[in-house]
């Protein structure tokens, strides 16, 4: 019998091979829904796809210069946030409130807009307590589909430019609508049906009231003890059971890499991840979508090597990423195995570090969560993270603050990690004495500066807000503890926003003026200045003349092109990280 360590790993590997086989065929689905070429789901929608472009009188075949598809991406992401907002603060008087919660502070409401208007589901606050059933459906479960689907059309925008010959960048609005109508909303159908019978509601109703197997009781302190604990000072028999519209939430939450839960404990909760089958799906739901983009990419190229080695690159990342993070859950620390406190025996038992796991999730699950959860700027959960070991904490930092390139979100992912092919065709042409050429375009000074900010603002932002959170003196109390433990915890919640992530460390105290601040400044400005850049991009490449094909171009479909380009993304986030992950995780570490 195998430990149970290798059998997470094999389990991982096959949920990741299933992936990548599921992402071929729909590869090809979506470019041909994107491209507007025949298919059968184009004769099933195409109807609706024709009224929307004539209730907005847009001309499916006029494509959008890139200043313009950069402008629009902006404008909608904006009209999201206020949108949002207004729904969030308003939504004590708007009807669809049978809890009767009442509106939130606008510190607190700018920043949930902001956040799911970005595709990061920052989360301040839980939602089965503060958020009304109409908040949830009408504003965070509609920003659920509308910020992966602009993700997406700025990704095909950029492939449209680097294929040769081109036809141009498309049209934002048609784009939009194709990512939502042809792809999402089939997606997330399936995901909130197999929900729904697996036992999470949906539904209008008030929340529920119901008896406890066993009585707990409650001492002077607010914490559970047992019912006949001398300490207990009131006994309760009963809880209450938060109801809703959430299994549609929760598919497009996993699939448009959002993560924002409808309850507090997200994918923890029993009523959002009810069993089993809803663990695995959902956890394979979160690396769908950006795998398939990369294949997408393959295909709009007329390449498909290209798209492989960048799939090779990503799991490569992801790999390791998952070795570690089970290989340190399972170890534990030092001061556990000392104590006798963790246990490493046979498969019939959860083994390992089982602080901050469900009992029902166990190590293994929650570690393979994790690492895909934070490789694709999804931000969801199904254990605590704060009980993750110190070095267990330091892959799923890793992951975020590399930029979104270990899959990354809905679209930001796929153009994060061509950001990094740039530059490293462009370094390792300057290493050959080639001209930096790629896919037949020769890559000049104007393609680089904005590659090199495409790759750089996630650092910058992330490095920023972790800045202002250590200096300033009303920001530190958003620690929630001393030393290695509160530094990580600021540091944590700075490169989750800038990574578009929205994931926290439980010990972070979110709700405060100027954490709402910081975080909201930093997921608007990681995620608009890479929007504009890419679409900026775009246009340059568009512009720009195929050369003529050489025998002697650099080969980005190559075993050594990928290693290079991993050495890249490792050296950019090491000048990133390491110095912060020496004061936080390594310390605790050690």
């Amino acid at each position: 019998m195998s430990a149970p360590w290798v059998t997470t790993l094999l389990e991982a590997s096959a949920v990741v091979a299933l992936l990548v086989a599921v992402a071929i065929p729909l590869s090809a689905y979506m470019v041909s829904v994107m491209e507007e070429r025949p298919c059968v789901a184009r004769k099933l929608l195409g109807p609706v796809e024709r009224g929307y472009a004539r209730l907005l009188k847009l001309d499916p075949q006029q494509s959008m210069d890139g200043k313009s598809y950069g402008a629009a991406a902006v404008v909608l992401t904006l009209i999201g946030v206020v949108g949002l907002f207004c729904i969030l603060l308003a939504q004590g008087v708007l009807p669809g409130n049978p809890e009767h919660v009442t509106g939130l502070a606008p510190d607190l409401a700018l920043n949930m807009a902001i956040s799911f208007a970005t595709n990061t589901d920052w989360q301040a606050v839980a939602g089965e307590t503060h958020l009304s059933y109409a908040a949830q459906a009408l504003g965070l479960a509609v920003q659920n589909f509308l910020s992966p689907a602009i993700g997406i059309a700025v990704a095909f925008c950029l492939m449209r430019a680097l294929k040769s010959p081109s036809s141009g960048l498309g049209n934002f609005f048609m784009d939009v609508l194709r990512a939502i109508l042809y792809v999402l909303l089939p997606l997330a159908l399936v995901g909130a049906l197999v929900g729904i019978a697996q036992g999470t509601p949906q539904t209008w109703e008030p929340y529920a009231e119901t008896q406890l197997l066993e009585p707990v009781g409650v001492d002077a302190e607010g914490q559970i003890v047992d019912a006949d604990d001398p300490t207990a000072v009131d006994t309760v028999t009963e809880a209450m059971v938060p109801l809703g519209p959430q299994a549609s939430q929760v598919a497009i939450k996993q699939l448009g890499t959002n993560g924002g839960g409808f309850n507090g404990a997200n994918s923890a909760s029993a009523l959002e991840n009810p069993t089993p089958l809803t663990n695995l799906l959902q956890g394979s739901a979160i690396l769908l979508l950006p795998l398939t983009l990369i294949l997408c990419f393959g295909r709009m190229v007329a390449d498909r090597r290209q798209g492989r080695a960048l799939m090779a690159a990503v799991l490569i990342l992801l790999g390791l990423g998952v070795v570690a993070l089970v290989s340190a859950e399972f170890a534990a620390t030092p001061q556990l195995e000392a104590n006798g406190a963790v246990y490493t025996g046979s498969l019939d038992q959860s083994a390992g570090n089982m602080e901050g796991k469900e009992s029902r999730i166990g190590t293994g699950e929650t570690a393979l969560w994790t690492a895909f959860t934070t490789a694709a700027a999804n931000g969801s959960s199904n254990g605590s993270l704060a009980g993750l070991t110190p070095l267990g904490t330091v892959v799923p930092l890793v992951f975020m603050g590399l930029g979104e390139v270990v899959g990354g979100g809905a679209g930001t992912g796929l153009v994060s990690l061509l950001g990094f092919v740039i530059l490293t065709v462009f370094i390792a042409s300057l290493m050959v004495g080639r001209a930096p050429e790629y896919l037949g375009k020769k890559i000049g000074p104007a393609e680089m500066r904005l590659a090199v900010l495409l790759v750089i603002t996630p650092a910058l932002v992330i490095l920023a807000g972790a800045a202002l959170f250590v200096l300033v003196p009303a920001a530190q109390g958003s620690a929630g503890a001393a030393g290695s433990q509160g530094f990580m915890n600021l540091f944590y919640a700075a490169v989750s926003a800038g990574a578009n992530n929205g994931s926290a460390l439980g010990g972070f105290n979110a709700d405060t003026p100027w954490a709402n601040g910081i975080l909201g400044a930093e997921m608007l400005l990681g995620r608009l200045i890479p929007l504009i850049c890419t679409a900026a991009l775009a246009q340059h490449f568009l512009q720009l003349k195929p050369a003529p094909n050489q025998a002697s171009a650099l080969s980005t479909a190559s075993p050594l092109f990928i290693v290079l380009l991993l050495v890249i993304i490792v050296l950019v986030g090491a000048l990133t990280l390491v110095p912060a992950l020496a004061l936080g995780p390594v310390a605790l570490g050690l």
